[in-house]
């Protein structure tokens, strides 16, 4: 709001301590003024209709906008975004292809081994950079 720069614990800090303030106070205010004009307000244990499938749902939570069916699937979609987001920022890609039959071998490995596909791949490359700077 302010511009200020500030240090936050919080992983979702929008505002210095001063802006979360002002910003605490015009969110009550909007709340009193929506109760005074009789504008239905959320809370706690009220129903609403989901906004995935159009089921109505009790209200768990202030943020929720979905029923208990679609939350896994409506969180996985917000999840994948952003994991999306930071592997292009933080990965290189590298595409390779396998002989035909290798991929189910290599896919029944990972599992026995419990880890992941890329786990598996990264630790090949290290290896081989390894054992080629040796040499």
């Amino acid at each position: 709001m302010c511009g200020k720069e500030f240090g936050s614990e919080a992983n979702r800090a929008s505002y210095c301590p001063d802006c979360r303030k002002i910003r605490q106070k015009e969110r009550a205010e909007a709340y009193v003024e929506k109760r005074k004009n009789n504008i239905e307000v959320r809370t706690i244990g009220s129903s609403d209709i989901c906004v995935e499938c159009g089921k109505p749902y009790i209200i768990n939570s202030a943020s929720q906008v979905v029923c208990e069916d679609c939350r896994k699937k409506h969180t996985n979609k917000r999840k994948q975004k952003s994991n999306a987001d930071y592997s292009a920022k933080a990965y290189d890609t590298i595409t390779t292809y396998v002989k035909k039959g290798q991929k189910e071998v290599i896919k029944e490995f990972v599992q026995q081994h419990e880890m992941s596909l890329n786990e598996f791949i990264n630790l090949g490359i290290n290896l081989a950079i390894e054992k080629l700077s040796k040499e």
